[in-house]
């Protein structure tokens, strides 16, 4: 009966990972792994690179390129650990990354830390952060409970500067994540669960309350600039930033989906709303939800374009990549297709092998690798050019302990991750 629950456990999880592409216009393309606790994650305005945080002691923050999913790892934890909210210049040089204390600076190019800002009050926690669009100022809501008081704090964005101002903002709430409208001229702030969001004028320092919400989670402002959404308990809200209201309530969601995150397509045709347990896609011409996935993630990024949207998993240290599915790219068989096979050691599939098979329609160079949970390559399988074909190519874990690996699949342009479970 074990064996049974096991492999029953096994399809379960892989059926989770990879909803069906015929039913779905987006689709899982590919698991980056990242990490442990991997939470915060934005992307660059060319859509090229992705940064992403590790929320752990010793620290590290991920630099993903989109174009081959390739990770390089900086460990941040000289200046301090657990790294969370992440932000990007509009340069594209730098990302912002707070931890609980400090904003630390990354070179995105270098791939290193250059420095960092310290928080005034020894109580701060840190938990949102966004850049002007001038690329000179960054906003971060500032929880500092030493100091008696709780608002935001403008902080030099380039790193040249130690220095900070700071805006009071009255909340019986935690004052959490934070977004700017396109224009610079406010910070939108969400305040966790007994309070509603606040919009913030950055000029003159005058706080408004948005009505019609209880509490306030993760939130996104379209880039019209006149509307946002934010989760309020298990509703995600439409909000006018012009009456500073709710004007429609999106969707009841399953599950309490508190303090999660909304990415936004750049035409404002579309959001990507990550939950504590499912992943709802938001069609804004017309307010409905037109896709569902049933696992959840901490946060979400999106290419301007909306091919492509990125949900950290903070449970497995992972980036989840879903891509969105064409007619061309069925039609037309340029991506290959990697499919999992149990073989006959049912239903212990992974001691001692399985096979992996896989077939591409053009000709092609093919590597296929097997790393560890950590993201660190443990054996590579494939590396050669194929042509068009059907391939199967055994996967021995003798010589590996029982757990969890990954194996990626690279030919061409194209990339896809699956997850591999040895159990002995």
């Amino acid at each position: 009966m074990n064996r049974m629950i096991k492999a029953l456990a096994v399809m379960v999880m892989l059926a989770a990972l990879c909803p069906s592409p015929s039913s779905s216009q987006w689709a899982l393309d590919t698991v980056v792994a990242t990490g442990t606790t991997t939470t915060g994650i934005a992307i660059t305005s060319d859509g090229k690179t992705l940064v992403a945080t590790n929320n752990t002691n010793p620290g590290s923050v991920v630099i993903i390129s989109t174009a081959d999913y390739s990770v390089h790892t900086i460990d941040v934890s000289a200046i301090e650990n657990y790294p969370n909210g992440v932000a990007i210049t509009p340069d594209n040089s730098t990302a912002l990354v707070n931890t609980t204390h400090k904003t630390i600076y990354i070179n995105i190019a270098g791939r290193s830390a250059t420095g960092s800002f310290t928080a005034p009050c020894a109580g701060t926690t840190l938990y949102g952060i966004a850049v002007e669009p001038n690329g000179q100022t960054a906003v971060l809501p500032d929880l500092s409970s030493d100091c008696t008081q709780q608002g935001v704090r403008f902080i030099d964005a380039t790193g040249g500067n130690s220095g900070s101002t700071f805006d009071q903002v009255n909340s019986s709430g935690v004052l959490y994540g934070i977004a700017l409208t396109p224009d610079g001229s406010s910070a939108l702030v969400s305040t966790f669960t007994s309070d509603s969001a606040k919009k913030v004028n950055i000029a003159t320092s005058a706080v408004q309350n948005i009505a019609g919400l209880t509490g306030s989670y993760g939130l996104a402002i379209l880039h019209s600039g006149k509307e946002a959404l934010i989760f309020d308990g298990d509703s995600l809200d439409r909000v006018s930033l012009v009456s500073n209201s709710v004007t429609k309530k999106i969707s009841p969601l399953t599950y309490n989906t508190s303090f999660q995150n909304i990415a936004i397509t750049s035409d404002d045709k579309y959001a990507f709303v990550v939950g504590a347990f499912e992943k709802l896609i938001i069609s804004l011409a017309n307010d409905s939800v037109v896709q569902t996935f049933t696992a959840g993630g901490a946060n979400v990024a999106t290419a301007p374009d909306g091919s492509h949207f990125y949900v950290t998993d903070s449970y497995n240290g992972t980036v989840r990549v879903y891509g969105k599915q064409t007619t061309n790219r069925v039609n037309e068989g340029q991506a290959p297709t990697a499919v999992f096979s149990l073989g006959q050691n049912y239903p212990n599939p992974f001691n001692p092998a399985t096979n992996i098979r896989y077939t591409i329609a053009r000709r092609s160079n093919v590597t296929l690798k097997i790393y560890d949970v950590l993201g660190r390559e443990a054996e590579t399988l494939v590396s050669a050019v194929q042509s068009p074909g059907s391939y199967t190519v055994t996967f021995n874990a003798a010589r590996y302990a029982s757990g969890v690996y990954f194996y990626r699949l690279q030919a061409g342009s194209f990339v896809e991750t699956k997850r591999l479970l040895v159990i002995k």
